[in-house]
C-alpha cells in the first residue's frame, strides 16, 4: 500500500531575480521514492538559467525527509516558464552523488515535463512548463 504524506515546505534559496516574479503555489506530487535509502528529497524551480546542474542558480529549493514511496508538497512557482528537478539526496550533501564511474548519478532524480536522463541531464527546453490549470503536476524519481 502507498503512503502519500503531504507536507508544506518553505523554499530556502530565493534569487535576486526571483523578486521580481509573482508566484502561485502548486501541488506536486512525487512518485516512486524509495524511503528505505533515507535522506531527504530536494526540490528545485529553474528557468533556464544553468537548469538542472547549478543549484545555487535555482530560484527556490525545497526540502523535505523522506518517509514514504509518494509525497506530496505545496511548492511556490514562477509566472514564467519554468522547469522543476526532484533530487533524492541520500547523503545530505547538497549535489548529487555520482557511482563508481564519476558521472552516472548514483542517486534518484527526476524532472518536470517527464523529461529524461540521456548521455546526461534533460535540456531545459525538454522539462520546461508553465502553471497547470489544476494547480498540480508530478515527477517521477527513477534510481540507477
Amino acid at each position: 500500500m502507498k503512503k502519500i504524506l503531504f507536507i508544506f515546505i518553505t523554499s530556502t534559496f530565493i534569487t535576486t531575480k526571483a523578486f521580481s516574479m509573482t508566484w502561485t503555489s502548486i501541488t506536486l506530487t512525487i512518485n516512486n521514492i524509495d524511503f528505505e535509502r533515507g535522506g531527504e528529497i530536494s526540490v528545485y524551480v529553474f528557468t533556464d538559467d544553468d537548469f538542472p546542474v547549478k543549484h545555487n542558480k535555482a530560484l527556490k529549493r525545497f526540502r523535505f525527509d523522506v518517509s514514504s514511496t509518494v509525497a506530496e508538497i505545496e511548492i511556490q512557482v514562477p509566472d514564467v516558464p519554468f522547469a522543476i528537478k526532484a533530487h533524492h539526496d541520500e547523503d545530505f550533501s547538497g549535489t548529487v552523488t555520482k557511482n563508481w564511474t564519476g558521472f552516472i548519478p548514483a542517486e534518484g532524480l527526476g524532472f518536470s515535463s517527464g523529461a529524461k536522463l540521456g548521455f546526461g541531464p534533460p535540456s531545459f527546453k525538454d522539462a520546461v512548463m508553465t502553471i497547470p490549470e489544476n494547480a498540480k503536476t508530478e515527477i517521477n524519481l527513477t534510481y540507477p
